[in-house]
């Protein structure tokens, strides 16, 4: 009686390292199906295709939108960072694909191309993106750096705050049984 206990015990334990080995063995395998997919986007995208991006795993849409980055297709690679952006709210890659974005309007912004109207405009919107990075991570150094990057190439004007002069109307109010001394 105790040997065939022992022996079912022993039978349940190689069963649980057997199941636990399989589905070890099925993560491998699906960690090495999304690691080929990623590696067949190319470095540089001219085209774009929606409707595969959009199915695709998420670390393949970050890939495909670097890609579309460094091939110019700014519109396309936008659209697919921010979908990402919005699938990944708090993971890895959805911090990964805001970083990207806030790096694509400064590239953007940086562009000797544009004139100063439209180069404000995208470096706000970077600088913008950068300080929300560093609320959720305010340990990020490269969104920093990149903010810092920004606010050189299209700085802030602070408020001075100084007076600008007496206020265009004083009116004089009588308050009744009130006399100076009263105050502290």
């Amino acid at each position: 009686m105790k040997r065939t206990t022992i022996h079912l015990c022993f039978a349940g334990i190689a069963a649980c390292l057997l199941l636990f080995t399989l589905w070890q063995a099925y993560k491998i395998y699906d960690t090495q199906r999304i690691v080929r997919a990623i590696n067949e986007v190319p470095d540089s995208l001219t085209e774009y295709d929606a409707a595969v991006t959009t199915k695709a795993h998420p670390g393949v849409m970050l890939k495909t939108a670097n890609a579309l980055s460094a091939g110019g297709e700014f519109e396309a690679a936008e659209t697919v960072y921010v979908q990402l952006a919005d699938q990944q709210q708090t993971s890895p890659l959805g911090h990964a694909s805001r970083f990207n974005l806030a790096n694509h309007y400064l590239k953007q912004g940086l562009r000797s191309d544009l004139p100063g109207a439209q180069q404000r405009p995208l470096l706000g919107i970077a600088k913008q993106r950068y300080r929300d990075l560093l609320l959720v991570s305010p340990d990020d150094w490269d969104a920093r750096v990149n903010l810092e990057q920004a606010l050189r190439a299209a700085p802030e004007l602070a408020d001075t705050g100084k007076d600008k002069g007496p206020p265009i109307k004083s009116v004089n109010v009588i308050v009744p049984d009130f006399t100076l001394k009263d105050l502290p």
